[in-house]
């Protein structure tokens, strides 16, 4: 979080070195977090002459097109590599990239960022009913996060990468995007106007807390109800942690704890980390997030007591019957 502060910093100066120093292991949201950072600085800063240094050695973020990403020949592109039931690499996904067939035109794209939630959710599952609450977790939290960016952030293309460890039962999904930030996206609802970044991402983790929610609907189905953060962070807190950054504050939840992190990021970045056997039956937990949802929703001025879209609180299945 530090080090996206410092660089900053160096906008001003001639030349910049940067030193990777001896190989050690990249987390997802590590890993996706610094790339962004350097891609966005390095598009700012055309005219500094930016040295990378002592990277060679560093073979999984390669493999996962870390280095690519900010413009380093060396390594895989991004989304070059395969991935497997372990891991997915660095990934960029456009808007369009959701219509596959003609008739998708048709389709409201939220349907369409679920089907490739799907498809994130079973490479790592690997099996869909034997291995159901992984893949339940994480066909809902990547559908949610990913409805976030395209509704919320202006954003017209994202990043994400994750990583399955199977002994612990344990996954992290990172995602990125360059869009209008927390506090901007908010701020398109007249009673979500926040003076910090802080207060802004706060709030965005509370239910019914959207920049669209005064808005009239345009879905009887999908509709922005302010609840989608939400109950994806109180899944992450269930059985690991969540963090988000936007703009200069990062913010990291836990079970038990919330910790707050200066930081410089344009737009968004967040993980889920979970150990999927503490959350258990995902369908029972979601029922039990809304209800109490609900009733936080009733005390919070401007949300509008606006009930969750059905489906921010349904499973995959449950709507596909």
């Amino acid at each position: 979080m530090a080090f996206a502060r410092e660089l900053d910093y160096f906008a001003g100066h001639d030349e910049l070195i940067i030193d990777f120093g001896k190989e050690h292991f990249f987390a997802p949201y590590g890993m996706l977090l610094l790339a962004s950072k350097l891609k966005h600085f390095r598009l700012r800063n055309a005219d500094l002459n930016i040295s990378f240094r002592n990277y060679q050695g560093h073979h999984y973020p390669a493999h996962m097109g870390f280095f690519r990403m900010f413009g380093v020949d060396h390594g895989r592109e991004v989304g070059e590599a395969w991935g497997s039931e372990n891991y997915l690499p660095i990934t960029k996904m456009v808007r369009d990239d959701f219509y596959e067939v003609a008739h998708d035109k048709f389709r409201e794209l939220p349907d369409l960022i679920q089907r490739h939630a799907d498809k994130i959710a079973l490479m790592i599952a690997r099996d869909q009913t034997e291995n159901r609450d992984l893949f339940d977790v994480l066909s809902y939290s990547v559908r949610e996060v990913m409805r976030n960016v395209f509704e919320h952030s202006e954003a017209n293309e994202l990043y994400y990468c994750a990583q399955y460890w199977p002994k612990s039962n344990k996954v992290e999904f990172a995602l990125a995007d360059f869009g209008v930030g927390i506090r901007r996206g908010l701020g398109e609802n007249p009673n979500f106007r926040f003076k910090s970044d802080k207060e802004a991402i706060e709030y965005s983790l509370l239910p019914g807390v959207s920049g669209k929610t005064h808005l009239p609907r345009t879905s009887e189905v999908w509709f922005n109800s302010g609840y989608g953060l939400y109950m994806t962070s109180r899944l992450a807190r269930t059985g690991g942690n969540f963090v988000i950054a936007s703009g200069q504050m990062a913010i990291h939840l836990s079970r038990k704890t919330k910790n707050n992190y200066q930081t410089s990021f344009p737009g968004t970045a967040l993980r889920f980390n979970m150990d999927v056997g503490q959350i258990g039956n995902v369908k029972a937990r979601l029922d039990e997030f809304r209800k109490e949802g609900g009733e936080i929703a009733k005390t919070i001025s401007g949300s509008g007591n606006r009930p969750p879209s059905a489906m921010s609180l349904l499973l995959r299945r449950d709507y596909s019957r």
